[in-house]
């Protein structure tokens, strides 16, 4: 089992720049521009980047980040004591706290009982949700990052739908840079994910992840290996 509190202490970086979570932050603030909302929860919210980015975009909302993590709990209501912070394992239980858009990114493919989650999700959501999950091959760097799944959009909307979710728009995005970047790293993993999966970010780390992040910027929002879906609560 992935040990998430440990693992935020090495991944800090790369959420901070690497292009693909740059990518989804930019693509879920696109569709949460799209609704109102005056209060926002980010389950999985690790170190509370979505959260902040969140607060930019309507900065007087209501803000709420749920981790499995203890630690990462801790550490984030000691940083931004304006946030409420609470831990929760999505596939077991759900709080009591309904907001107007929840976001769940990168989450589902880590949960067991992922259906279990999505109904989870539907008690807390009061209006809209906005999911991201890799599509396509699980490649060994994904098992390496704690994937149990991939998923299809035709399953997922299923599956949203029975948990009384009605999904709005969809993008399936990343080719054919984010595709490519993909398969390099998949050459040599273990390597992958030491160099730019854990510890901090030097110059050649940061030059690679800018030029990335520029090239990603071109790729497609009809084919690649990343959903981005907005569903509505019904």
């Amino acid at each position: 089992m992935t040990d998430y509190g440990e693992g935020w202490t090495r991944w800090g970086d790369m959420i901070r720049y690497s292009p693909a979570p740059f990518h989804r932050r930019r693509l879920i603030l696109a569709l949460a521009r799209e609704v109102d909302f005056a209060s926002a929860m980010d389950v999985g919210c690790g170190n509370a980047t979505l959260l902040l980015a969140l607060r930019r975009l309507r900065p007087a909302a209501t803000l709420v980040g749920l981790d499995i993590a203890d630690s990462v709990i801790a550490d984030d209501s000691a940083a931004y004591p304006d946030i409420t912070f609470r831990q929760l394992d999505i596939g077991a239980s759900s709080l009591p706290t309904r907001c107007d858009l929840v976001v769940c990114s990168e989450v589902l493919e880590h949960v067991p009982d992922w259906r279990q989650a999505l109904r989870h999700l539907r008690r807390m959501c009061g209006a809209h949700l906005i999911l991201t999950v890799p599509t396509g091959r699980v490649f060994p760097i994904d098992r390496l990052m704690g994937h149990e799944r991939h998923f299809t959009l035709e399953v997922l909307s299923a599956a949203l739908r029975e948990a009384r979710f009605e999904p709005e728009r969809a993008w399936r995005w990343g080719f054919p840079f984010h595709t490519l970047y993909k398969r390099l790293i998949n050459l040599s993993p273990e390597a992958s994910v030491r160099r730019f999966s854990s510890g901090s970010y030097g110059p050649g780390e940061r030059a690679v992840s800018t030029l990335l992040t520029w090239l990603f910027y071109l790729n497609s929002r009809r084919v690649g290996a990343q959903l981005v879906l907005r569903a509505r609560a019904a």
